[in-house]
């Protein structure tokens, strides 16, 4: 049994070598927006330590699920240790590479039950990711633009609030309610400047970490409505590999954001926060389900934010 474990523990370090390899090999291939490395590698990874497993080892469901799992999570460590992942990246490989590992190993079980999974099949398989990423590389990118809206109602007039959303003072850390999402990664609003308060306005809006957004008013009705197109400035990325592969990789784009102010009839005010951003990319789906949780996240905080400041304005 002892023996049987350590071809197992032997395994597992073969499959955290293959994922480092098609890793450091696959380069610019190796993103979030890849369905090579969402798709291939974790399945592949889920199948090689399996190749050292006996037959009870095979037929249990729980080592199935489990070494697999034990795998994958040693290899995210690994590209943390390494410096080629962060926390918020593997955060969205979770979901893909815990389940399709785990489906890899079914496979790979049901396979080698009915003798079909041979030496060849096995390298063949391991090749796929190396053969399928140059092909990859030429297909057609589909486009999807998506909308977020968050809302919040504030007890102040139309003016207060419009003194807080297009010019915005910084943010202290003690005002600021940061979430998970800010933990692993995600950078926190600071400020925004504007030039003119008017269409054609310059707006930039400071990010934690020095990210900045050059953002052009185009359209001005005061204490109605601002919106504005959204450009990130490349200088102004941080070198993790999230914010390079998200904001510089040309598959994520912020595309615009408007704030609308709705006057109610009980004398309150119904602040909204529209942002659009485009998808480029061959699973824009699953890009679609993590956008919207961390945007929405992010409006959400910020509007509270406003809404603070708003409420504090009126008590004076």
């Amino acid at each position: 049994m002892k023996q049987q474990y350590g071809l197992l523990t032997i395994g597992m370090i073969a499959g955290i070598a293959y994922g480092l390899l098609t890793h450091l090999v696959l380069g610019q291939y190796a993103t979030l927006a890849s369905v090579t490395y969402l798709l291939f590698i974790p399945a592949i990874l889920g199948m090689i330590p399996m190749i050292f497993a006996d037959n009870e080892q095979l037929k249990s469901n729980l080592s199935i699920v489990l070494i697999p799992c034990l795998t994958i999570v040693t290899y995210f460590l690994t590209l943390l240790l390494l410096g080629l992942a962060d926390v918020i990246g593997l955060l969205i490989l979770t979901i893909p590479f815990f389940f399709l590992a785990t489906i890899g190993a079914l496979i790979y079980r049901k396979l080698r039950f009915r003798r079909l999974m041979t030496k060849g099949k096995l390298l063949t398989v391991i090749m796929l990711p190396f053969l399928f990423a140059p092909i990859e590389a030429y297909m057609k990118t589909p486009t999807a633009t998506n909308t977020i809206k968050s809302e919040v109602i504030i007890s102040a007039t139309p003016e207060t609030i419009w003194n807080n959303i297009v010019a915005v003072k910084t943010i202290d850390k003690s005002e600021y309610n940061a979430g998970f999402f800010n933990s692993v990664g995600i950078p926190r609003p600071i400020n925004a400047t504007v030039d003119k308060q008017g269409v054609g306005g310059q707006r930039i809006g400071n990010f934690e970490g020095g990210l900045k957004f050059i953002e052009t008013i185009t359209e001005y009705k005061e204490n109605e409505l601002v919106s504005f197109d959204i450009a990130i400035d490349p200088n102004s990325v941080r070198q993790k590999v999230f914010d390079q592969q998200v904001l510089n990789g040309g598959f994520f784009k912020f595309v615009d954001a408007t704030y609308q102010l709705t006057e109610l009839a009980d004398g309150q005010v119904k602040l909204s926060l529209s942002s659009s951003y485009q998808l480029k990319s061959t699973i824009n789906f699953y890009g679609r389900f993590w956008g919207n949780i961390i945007l929405t996240d992010f409006q959400d905080r910020l509007l509270s934010v406003i809404e603070a400041r708003c409420e504090k304005s009126k008590s004076y």
